[in-house]
C-alpha cells in the first residue's frame, strides 16, 4: 500500500503485541479489582499473563495450520 508504514520485524511485532495486551491486561484487573492505581505486583502479573496467552495463541495457530509447536 503506497505511503504506509513497512511491516515491523517479527520480534518488534511480538514485543508491540505483547506489550498491548499487558497493557488491556492491567486495565481489566484494575477495573474488576475497583482499583485506580496499578502495583508492580499487578503490571508483573499482566505482563506474564500476556505472554502465555500469547505462547498459547502461537501453538494453536501452528497446530491449525499443521506445524509441530517449537
Amino acid at each position: 500500500m503506497p505511503g504506509s508504514a513497512p511491516a515491523l520485524p517479527p520480534s518488534v511485532a511480538r514485543v508491540a503485541a505483547r506489550t498491548r495486551l499487558s497493557a488491556e491486561l492491567l486495565a481489566a484487573i484494575l477495573e474488576v479489582e475497583r482499583r485506580t492505581r496499578a502495583t508492580l505486583e499487578d503490571i508483573e502479573r499482566a505482563d506474564a499473563l500476556a505472554e502465555r496467552l500469547l505462547v498459547r495463541r502461537g501453538a494453536r495457530l501452528r497446530a491449525a495450520a499443521g506445524r509441530p509447536a517449537r
